[in-house]
């Protein structure tokens, strides 16, 4: 709805501006500040997936960031499945940064959702990665629901071979933040058979020295090393010619070997793995809060 229908203390939320932390200890306290109860919360789930902002305004266009956070403020389970729902905005940095924490902050409410999300087709690797980092945030902030939260992401990495490498990495990710020693034969797994996004958390190796498994002495240099994925190893040809450029003294026949090479390389499939924007399904601008000002909203005329 309209910025102008949104009544105290919910509409002071459209004046606050860019929010300037990121941290939940850093948050500024809404609820203290402008008396938020329970009764505030429908208005807030508007807010926090408005679509009628001016994006030309500083102060609401950060709106829904600040209703989001509110909400996790007040341990809003009625805003767990709007806020799931928002995890489709994965082109906005701010939700997919801050809605692990949110869902965090309500807790284990939110874990049936979540793990639905995380067994559904359709969301992107990114957007799927941020609901794995509520999971994780849920076991930080309720220890007594840790156990829970690393067996719904094991669960989660077993199905790894059909997933992206780089959902499997983030997975990984969230269970080494854990320690989750107990998933260590399925992670060895996803390991072995793949695919894995290694660039995430390293070899196989690396992980058990993570996990407190072992040493790196009980590993050969090549064991340490991580695969990189496909699409780096042009990027990688590419950074050694320019090297090989900077130091050579025959510039005209050094430029004809990086033209060859750029011309020869797969460079051109660089950003088109399963995170990019030409693949997943938010690549085209959306209504409501995002990176950028979504295409064709206007300036609205201040009253």
């Amino acid at each position: 709805m309209p910025a102008n229908d949104y009544h105290p203390p919910v509409a002071q939320l459209l004046s606050c501006g860019r929010p300037k932390n990121i941290s939940r200890t850093e948050w500024f306290d809404y609820v203290e500040a402008y008396g938020l109860t329970d009764e505030h919360i429908p208005a807030l789930i508007q807010l926090a997936a408005e679509e009628e902002l001016d994006w030309e305004d500083e102060g609401e266009c950060y709106a829904p960031i600040h209703a989001y956070r509110a909400l996790g403020q007040l341990r809003a389970e009625a805003a767990i499945q709007p806020l799931v729902c928002l995890l489709d905005s994965d082109d906005s940095d701010w939700f997919m940064e801050d809605l692990p924490i949110v869902f965090g902050m309500i807790g284990s409410a939110c874990l049936p959702a979540l793990t639905d999300y995380l067994n559904r087709a359709e969301p992107s690797a990114w957007s799927k990665a941020a609901a794995a980092g509520g999971l994780e945030k849920i076991a930080v902030y309720h220890p007594g629901h840790r156990d829970e939260c690393v067996a719904r992401l094991t669960k989660a990495l077993s199905h790894h071979q059909q997933q992206s490498p780089e959902l499997n990495g983030s997975l990984v990710a969230r269970l080494l933040n854990l320690q989750a020693t107990e998933s260590v034969r399925v992670i060895e797994a996803a390991y072995k058979e793949g695919p894995m996004d290694e660039m995430v958390c390293g070899s196989w190796a690396r992980v058990q020295i993570e996990l407190g498994l072992a040493t790196a002495a009980d590993f050969s240099p090549e064991e340490l090393q991580r695969k990189e994925p496909e699409w780096m190893s042009p990027i990688r040809q590419m950074a050694d010619l320019v090297g090989e450029l900077a130091q050579s003294d025959d510039e005209p026949s050094a430029f004809a070997s990086l033209k060859a090479s750029s011309k020869d390389s797969k460079l051109k499939l660089f950003g088109q793995g399963a995170l990019s924007a030409k693949r997943h399904k938010a690549s085209q601008p959306k209504l409501g809060f995002g990176t950028q000002r979504p295409e064709g909203k206007k300036k609205k005329r201040k009253r």
